[in-house]
């Protein structure tokens, strides 16, 4: 059993979801696609990442549970890219993101999460999985739809480097003003034998 909580007793619920952390290197590609768009709003580079399973509000009990779970998770490790940009809402864009070139691995592990995520009694999204990374959420007023639909198109060519995925992060979602800041509460290595190598 773990010999730490996951927060203080001064926090008796925490928004919490599964995750991908993405390298520096990929972060900075990132940035600099997010200074080629034109809107107003972006998020920091340091809370770039991709979302398996959002688990919402979350208590201890439930996050120990995970946390034993996911001490024993077998997945072999496999690569990513990210290619070009997208667009969330039709008519009235609400997100900005990079996507994720397709991957059957990515779906295997994001299923396997999920259900996990079930067996230890949260409830996560049924929908289609769409894997991304948010570059900024968009507000009504704050840009021009047409000029931001014809940037994302001109991104169509934009390829990251290759990274490596070998563990997935618990994180700790804190809701502000300004925007979602997320921290790393547990960071899970894929396999037994990654596991080992940490150690």
């Amino acid at each position: 059993m773990r010999s730490r909580p996951f927060f203080p007793p001064t926090e008796p619920m925490i928004r919490a979801f599964l995750g991908l952390e993405l390298p520096q290197h990929v972060r900075s590609q990132l940035v600099l696609q997010q200074f080629l768009m034109p809107v107003r709003r972006k998020l920091p580079p340091e809370n770039f990442h991709i979302t398996l399973v959002f688990l919402g509000e979350a208590g201890n009990a439930q996050l120990e549970a995970l946390d034993q779970a996911l001490s024993r998770l077998e997945v072999i490790p496999f690569g990513l890219v990210l290619e070009g940009l997208g667009l969330f809402g039709r008519d009235k864009a609400h997100n900005l993101h990079a996507l994720v070139r397709p991957e059957p691995a990515l779906l295997v592990l994001q299923g396997k999460l999920a259900n996990i995520a079930r067996a230890v009694g949260f409830s996560p999204d049924r929908r289609r999985y769409h894997p991304h990374v948010t570059l900024s959420y968009l507000r009504p007023g704050s840009f021009d739809q047409r000029e931001l639909e014809a940037a994302v198109a001109q991104s169509a060519q934009f390829r990251s480097d290759p990274f490596e995925v070998t563990e997935i992060a618990l994180f700790r979602s804190h809701l502000r003003p300004d925007g979602a800041v997320h921290d790393v509460l547990e960071r899970y290595p894929l396999s037994a034998a990654l596991r080992a190598l940490k150690q």
